[in-house]
């Protein structure tokens, strides 16, 4: 039996890894992007859209039941015996 949990932490690893390539990609359109208003739009939108599936995702995963177990090999693995 394996705790669903788990794909809890695994969820909030990759998480973390969005929030660090948006710092770095933010950053770099800023930083080295043509100073105007397309960089800002893009800026935006971009920032918009992570912001969109990161609040997508929280829901999904509140909705979630994380006690529940996963079983890798089931009691009843021949039926056809039984």
């Amino acid at each position: 039996m394996i705790p669903v949990s788990i794909f809890l932490i695994v969820f909030l690893f990759f998480m973390l890894l969005v929030l660090l390539f948006t710092f770095f990609n933010v950053y770099h359109m800023v930083r080295y992007g043509k100073a105007g208003p397309t960089t800002i739009i893009i800026t935006v939108i971009y920032l918009i859209v992570v912001l969109g599936l990161f609040l997508i995702s929280m829901y999904l995963v509140s909705t979630a039941d994380w006690t529940a177990t996963i079983d890798l090999i089931p009691d009843n693995t021949f039926p056809i015996y039984q």
